[in-house]
């Protein structure tokens, strides 16, 4: 007799967090943009030292915005490899912990 099959306590869960960050995802990607545009123009701070500043800042926003677009494919990956069932036990430990 094969055991009944519950719903991946686990995808349900990444599921959900897919759908928080993608809420947010725009927001990181641009979380740096403001300030390195704030410190690009002349009203905030200028000369050598600010110009240093701002490429730095400039470079970190690129980053930033490149690590935060490998986010949303990552999970959708941790997704698609997870079962849709799984056994009641493994369900238990999952949420347990285990």
């Amino acid at each position: 007799m094969t055991e009944q099959k519950v719903d991946n306590p686990r995808k349900a869960d990444l599921v959900r967090l897919r759908g928080d960050l993608a809420k947010e995802v725009e927001r990181l990607r641009t979380a740096l943009r403001r300030p390195t545009e704030d410190l690009g123009g002349d009203q905030v701070w200028v000369g050598r030292n600010a110009r240093s500043w701002h490429t730095g800042l400039a470079g970190r926003n690129k980053k930033l915005a490149m690590e935060v677009d490998k986010l949303l494919p990552q999970l959708d990956a941790a997704i698609r490899a997870e079962a849709d069932q799984v056994s009641p036990a493994d369900a238990r430990a999952y949420r347990r912990g285990y």
